[in-house]
């Protein structure tokens, strides 16, 4: 098993999991993540919001989903954090619809661009089912976007929605949230409307689409009887690690570095929020018995709370254990001293003549 030290030099939170890859080796995950607040949506003078500072609340790292109702019903609150791999980035926006200038609306556009990403989503009234058609949507001043509200639905004789069983309109099926009264989804792209039931509609979100969802759960690999006599309880071998991204597929890119504008319409009560992704400056090292490497920490995870105007980064590193090579002894994130480094290395006590700990004086975690 690991034995590792997590040093964490940082002001954000950090953690560890350890388990196990498809050959059956032990493979060490460590998260960092990082809230900030106070993104400013006052455009700079090049049209730009500028970044935020940390957080007071820091968000932990996850190491179970959480689900934002009853487990099985419900759309997801919180994904895990303990993937040990995500091949993209994943962007995803928690918030609601702010119908604009505060005056109630049939219908509001809300959008979400960042890098190559943009979509638009058509958010509508609670609306009827009627005999000859739908019925007029209810004038709303606010509307939650979640999938509750969107396309699918798991009828009674056990039919379901597989993109999203929790959902309204599928086959005339009612949300799983008793509190949504509209028959028809009140969320939908903007170019592909959901008119009537039906039953091959795209599911309309900002938010997590749960692992067990068809959008992720046709990337879990094939679990029959082979892998319940051979594999198990390791991955199957056509696990495909796209599995482990929580975001739509259209809010996912290849990379975001920091410093990217990030511009939210309808999704706050100002009617646009436009900021600047803030970018970590974290040094990752891994500090063996006989060396130190290096390894690039960036963010695979953008979570953005419309509500309460926050972003949480979230970055990760894999180590796998190998059998009869040097100890890893500390994974470290931060700026540290070469000093530090090398006693930590020869598992030696660091001392500093000037009273310092090693955390090199001066050096950010991150930059607005």
């Amino acid at each position: 098993m690991f034995d590792v030290t997590l040093e964490n030099r940082t002001p954000f939170e950090a953690a560890t999991h350890v388990q196990f890859d498809g050959d059956g080796q032990e493979v060490l995950v460590a998260v960092l993540s990082a809230s900030f607040a106070a993104l400013d949506d006052a455009p700079d003078s090049d049209g730009s919001g500028r970044g935020g500072g940390r957080a007071p609340d820091q968000t932990p790292v996850a190491f179970e989903d959480v689900p934002a109702g009853e487990p099985g019903r419900s759309s997801p609150r919180i994904e895990a954090d303990i993937a040990p791999h995500k091949p993209r980035v994943d962007v995803v926006v928690r918030g609601c619809a702010h119908a604009p200038g505060g005056r109630p609306a049939d219908e509001v556009t809300v959008a979400l661009g960042v890098a190559d990403i943009r979509k638009t989503l058509r958010v509508i009234g609670d609306r009827a089912l009627l005999a000859r058609g739908e019925g007029a949507p209810t004038p709303f001043l606010r509307m939650p976007i979640v999938y509750e509200r969107a396309f699918g639905g798991t009828l009674a004789d056990g039919d379901v929605y597989l993109d999203n069983p929790v959902g309204v309109g599928y086959r005339n099926a009612r949300s799983s949230d008793a509190s949504v009264m509209s028959r028809l989804p009140n969320i939908e792209y903007f170019d592909r409307p959901t008119r009537g039931s039906g039953d091959h509609f795209t599911p309309a979100g900002f938010g997590s689409v749960a692992r067990h969802w068809m959008p992720r759960a046709r990337f879990a690999g094939t679990y029959d009887q082979h892998w319940v006599d051979e594999v198990w309880p390791l991955p199957p071998a056509d696990f495909d690690p796209l599995f482990n991204q929580i975001a739509p597929p259209d809010q996912q890119t290849s990379a975001l570095a920091g410093g990217e504008i990030v511009e939210l319409r309808n999704l706050t009560a100002s009617g646009l929020w436009r900021f600047r992704l803030p970018r970590l400056d974290v040094p990752a090292r891994l500090v063996f018995e006989d060396r130190v490497d290096d390894r690039a920490l960036r963010p695979d995870t953008v979570l953005i709370d419309a509500d309460a105007q926050t972003v949480t980064l979230k970055a990760r590193l894999a180590v796998t254990a190998v059998r009869n090579a040097p100890r890893l002894r500390a994974v470290v994130f931060g700026h540290m001293t070469a000093g530090w480094l090398a006693a930590r290395q020869r598992d030696k006590r660091y001392l500093d003549v000037q009273g310092g700990n090693g955390t090199l004086a001066g050096r950010p975690a991150f930059h607005p």
